[in-house]
């Protein structure tokens, strides 16, 4: 089934949220009031046009196919806002935009109305589509100091992604009090990612129910082991679930 059909069809409960991984760091959530959700998707080839970055995975939506209510972007590298889908994915009248002053900034500069996009700074905390959406610390060094985490909060279930960053667990006290049900850890370890272990930890730390891994598989640049970090998770978290997605997989969640 493709995915923009999946999405189409899905129907939810109140309580109840739908994830698909899109690849990378990019996933869309869906909820019972049919609200879309994106963040970081990485829908084209426009790393391979910038960095030389190959693709190795497919394609599993265009970017006009996406349609969202939500758009977050983490920080401004290619692989989390996508310059190339940005453009078109602005066509859907009813797209709002979010992220840190350098994704505002470009968002902007691509011709998106500034009051169709939202600035994310560390501490901000936005309700749309009765989300909430907050900006939480995330260390990607001086690859992206403007970079942020984010916290979701929809219909009572919590999540969290770390975006690209670093382990810093004396900076993390806002994603401890906010206790989420779902934390989604970039844990592919280069690039001043998080590792496995250091994956592990965190997802320990903040006391998650379940925790995805990403970023990884993407390009071969970005390294990644999987398995390795389900054997972290053993070592560091085992009360915490630890949920492998396939890309265009959908996972249902409910309280």
């Amino acid at each position: 089934m493709k995915l923009r059909h999946q999405l189409d069809v899905t129907r939810l409960r109140k309580n109840e949220i739908a994830i698909f991984w899109l690849g990378q760091a990019g996933f869309i959530i869906k909820d019972y009031d049919e609200n879309i959700v994106v963040i970081d998707p990485y829908l084209t080839d426009c790393g391979e046009r910038i960095r030389g970055f190959k693709r190795l995975t497919p394609k599993l939506l265009s970017p006009g196919e996406l349609e969202p209510d939500i758009y977050i972007t983490t920080h401004i590298h290619f692989d989390h806002f996508d310059f190339d889908a940005v453009p078109i994915v602005s066509s859907c009248p009813w797209t709002k935009f979010f992220g840190p002053q350098t994704c505002v900034d470009k968002y902007l500069e691509l011709g998106i109305k500034k009051e169709r996009v939202s600035l994310l700074g560390c501490g901000t905390e936005i309700t749309e589509k009765n989300i909430m959406i907050k900006a939480v610390f995330a260390d990607h060094g001086r690859l992206a100091p403007e970079a942020i985490g984010i916290l979701l909060n929809i219909n009572g279930i919590k999540l969290y992604f770390s975006g690209d960053t670093a382990y810093r667990p004396e900076m993390i006290k806002d994603v401890i009090d906010f206790a989420p049900d779902i934390a989604i850890l970039s844990v592919n370890g280069k690039f001043g990612n998080l590792n496995s272990e250091e994956g592990a930890k965190l997802a320990s730390d903040i006391g998650a129910k379940i925790a995805i891994p990403c970023h990884y598989w993407m390009f071969k640049e970005h390294g990644g082991d999987p398995q390795l970090f389900e054997e972290e998770m053993k070592k560091h978290s085992p009360q915490c679930l630890t949920k492998f997605m396939c890309q265009g997989e959908m996972f249902r969640y409910s309280l």
